[in-house]
């Protein structure tokens, strides 16, 4: 791995963290009130997987990542790095409680971030397999 290899990875990360935080701002301004804290995060799951998967799709093809394996590698990094983002961003800029924090990952008590992080993963390995019709 070269320096410019990494420097691309972290690209994608930072795009990828920038549009998830749009995602959130967007659903804060204009679903919560609508339908509610809850359901508004369970919605905007869709739109926060399609602007990944959108993302990976003209960005992963940069990388020159041949292997499916090393695809899920990207991915997995990606969800990891989102986890700890989200994480980051929550307790320290919104001061969010580590009980509040846990609980949004937790997708017994319906919520689907948890779930989002898993199938963010696909994404980089999703959008070569569309790229490759």
């Amino acid at each position: 791995m070269t320096t410019t290899f990494l420097l691309h990875v972290a690209g994608l990360f930072i795009l990828v963290a920038a549009s998830e935080m749009l995602n959130g701002i967007a659903r804060t301004i204009f679903l919560n009130k609508r339908v509610g804290v809850a359901k508004a995060k369970r919605i905007s799951l869709l739109p926060a997987l399609a602007l990944c998967l959108f993302i990976c799709y003209y960005y992963v093809p940069f990388l020159n990542i041949r292997t499916d394996g090393g695809l899920l590698v990207l991915g997995i990094s990606l969800s990891l790095f989102m986890g700890m983002f989200d994480i980051v961003v929550a307790r320290f800029i919104i001061r969010a409680r580590w009980e509040t924090i846990r609980d949004d990952f937790n997708i017994r008590s319906g919520n689907l971030l948890g779930l989002g992080m898993a199938a963010m993963a696909f994404c980089p390995l999703l959008a070569m397999k569309i790229g490759r019709f």
